[in-house]
């Protein structure tokens, strides 16, 4: 598949991916930026890429009267903190014109970072049923759940072998690492496999949540 970045101010749409439609004109202070304007349109992370991930990811940030971006933090999160590091991070090395009125005034300002594909998206494998082994402390795996990990379950990414067993397993923070730990195990013990009925471009990443009982 191939990878198209889109970038847009929640306020303005920006967008620089080469294949994906523009939107309305950007903001006067947007139009202050010193630096390159692909410090809005970050650098896919190559992990993401392989597991095919995404997402949208917001980010507030304050422009100092230096130009420089400061106290960027996510808003919003795309659901995987690969992403979200990554807006940040570009964001981070953007450069505006000194003295703006948004530095003075401390304005915080959103960014959208649209982390899409380009391509259709492709038939992901699916877990078969009854395929998991029992757990005392697992209730279930939810497929394509991406809701963030956290006390009720672990979020999960993988890649799945030509067997349909979980390979490649990373777990999103928010769990405790011990429960985080014991979800890939879990998930270890369960297979996957692609719809015969569906025709089409086919990938071996999938991602879902372990639930806790």
């Amino acid at each position: 598949m191939l990878a198209v970045a889109g970038v847009a101010a929640v306020f303005g749409a920006i967008n620089f991916a080469s294949r994906a439609q523009s939107g309305q004109s950007p903001q006067p202070y947007y139009k202050s930026l010193v630096s390159s304007p692909t410090c809005m349109q970050p650098q896919w992370p190559r992990e993401a890429l392989r597991y095919e991930i995404d997402g949208t990811t917001i980010v507030r940030f304050e422009i100092g009267l230096d130009g420089k971006v400061i106290h960027p933090a996510v808003a919003q999160s795309s659901g995987w903190k690969i992403l979200d590091d990554a807006a940040v991070h570009g964001l981070s090395q953007c450069l505006f014109q000194a003295n703006l009125d948004e530095a003075k005034s401390g304005q915080q300002l959103p960014l959208k970072f649209v982390w899409s594909f380009s391509d259709a998206p492709a038939a992901r494998p699916l877990l078969v049923a009854d395929s998991c082994q029992p757990s005392t402390r697992f209730a279930r795996f939810s497929q394509s759940d991406r809701r963030a990990s956290g006390g009720d379950g672990v979020l999960l990414r993988f890649i799945v072998n030509a067997e349909g067993t979980p390979q490649r397993i990373v777990a999103e923070p928010g769990a405790q690492q011990e429960v985080a730990d014991a979800a890939v195990q879990y998930l270890q013990g369960c297979r996957f496999a692609h719809d015969a009925g569906v025709t089409g471009p086919r990938t071996d990443t999938a991602y879902g949540r372990v639930q806790l009982q």
